[in-house]
Formats: structure tokens, C-alpha cells, sequence
């Protein structure tokens, strides 16, 4: 029932943005939205093909403190994080309708969620032999999602600003920090830091919310 549970988090978080979406803007077109989402679900499969990777050479899991660091920051964040940038960065950051941090922050957790999507399922599958963790496994989806919105903040800043080189790349930085941290963590099976450093995340996550709508209004 718990895996069932924790499959269902990011497919109905997206349903959920989406039909708030045609709700709040019933006159606006969304198939950016879905195509952001489709592109998660499509870069999930070098990600899931990298972790297959660190399994084979035995670089996954808590073994040392360098395979943790090497899979987490590494194998985990920087590819997971930079699957993620290049659609956003060099298809939906192209297209008119991305103009400024909330935008940006749209479309990058819907990228986030169909990556995590895709990956949970992967995750149940390849866990039925190395035991499922339940704090990595429920938390992908939300943890993600963050993780999109600090991304997603800073490209759309950059689009904003004409600055698109030096603040998605600060972005993208930040992310793999972020992201890096977050399973390092997990696999030191501290929940205590996992749960500071996950409110601490949702914190940060949600000032960039703020201070996105608050730019949007000044546009306006």
C-alpha cells in the first residue's frame, strides 16, 4: 500500500498544478506545461541508466564515505539535475511564453515530476532486491519538486534579466548542491538531518516562490 502511495505523489501533484492552472487561466493554452512533464518523464531514462551503472561497479549505497559522496553528488545530483537543465534550459527557456521566475519555476518542477514519475517506478523494481528505503522513496517526488523550483527560479531570473548564462548556471549549481546533499543524507540514514534539511529546503523553496510572484506582480 505504501509503494502504491508513494507512486501516486508525483502524478497527482501534476494533475493537481495543471487543472488549477486551466482553472486560474482558463483562457491560456498549457501544452507547455504538458510537454515540460513529458520531457521529465523522458530524461529519466539516462538517469535510472546511471544509477544501473553505479550498481554494476558497486559504487552505490552506503559503503564508504567516498561511494557515498561519489554516488550522491555525483551519479545522483549532477546527472539527475542536469538532465533536468537541458530541456529547460534549450527548449522551454527558448519559447515566448517563458519571460520570468514563475514561469521558470513552472515548467521546472513539471519537469521534476515526471522525472520522478518514471524513476519511482524504476526505483520499486530495482529495490525488490536491495530493499526499499521509504524516506528516499516518498520523498523523491516532493524533494524533486524543490529542487525544480530553485532551478526553475534562477532561469526564469536569467530570461528576466538578459543574464541567462550566469544565473542558470547558478541555478544549475545550486541544484546539484541541494540535491547532492539530500542523498548523502538519506544514505547516512540520519532522519533527524534528513528532516532539517528538508524543511530547511521547502523554506528556501518557498521564499523563491515569494520573491517570484512578487516580480511577477511588479511586471504586471
Amino acid at each position: 500500500m505504501g509503494n502504491i502511495a508513494g507512486l501516486l505523489i508525483s502524478p497527482i501533484a501534476f494533475i493537481l498544478l495543471y487543472l488549477f492552472l486551466k482553472f486560474r487561466f482558463p483562457k491560456e493554452g498549457h501544452e507547455l506545461l504538458v510537454k515540460s512533464f513529458l520531457w521529465g518523464c523522458l530524461i529519466a531514462f539516462p538517469v535510472i541508466l546511471a544509477d544501473l551503472i553505479a550498481h554494476y561497479f558497486v559504487i552505490d549505497g552506503a559503503r564508504s564515505i567516498r561511494r557515498m559522496i561519489t554516488y550522491s553528488f555525483i551519479i545522483v545530483a549532477f546527472v539527475g539535475e542536469v538532465s533536468k537543465f537541458l530541456p529547460l534550459r534549450f527548449s522551454l527557456a527558448t519559447k515566448s511564453r517563458f519571460n520570468n521566475p514563475s514561469d521558470g519555476i513552472l515548467f521546472s518542477v513539471a519537469i521534476a515530476l515526471g522525472l520522478s514519475v518514471v524513476y519511482s517506478i524504476y526505483y520499486i523494481y530495482f529495490s525488490a532486491k536491495s530493499g526499499l528505503d521509504p524516506a528516499y522513496f516518498l520523498s523523491i517526488g516532493p524533494m524533486n519538486a524543490v529542487f525544480g523550483i530553485i532551478m526553475g527560479f534562477f532561469l526564469g531570473l536569467g530570461k528576466l534579466r538578459k543574464n541567462l548564462f550566469i544565473d542558470s548556471m547558478t541555478g544549475l549549481g545550486a541544484t546539484i548542491l541541494f540535491h547532492g546533499i539530500y542523498r548523502f543524507i538519506l544514505l547516512s540514514k540520519d532522519i533527524t538531518l534528513f528532516w532539517l534539511f528538508a524543511l530547511g529546503s521547502v523554506f528556501i523553496a518557498s521564499i523563491l516562490i515569494y520573491k517570484s510572484r512578487k516580480i511577477t506582480a511588479e511586471l504586471n
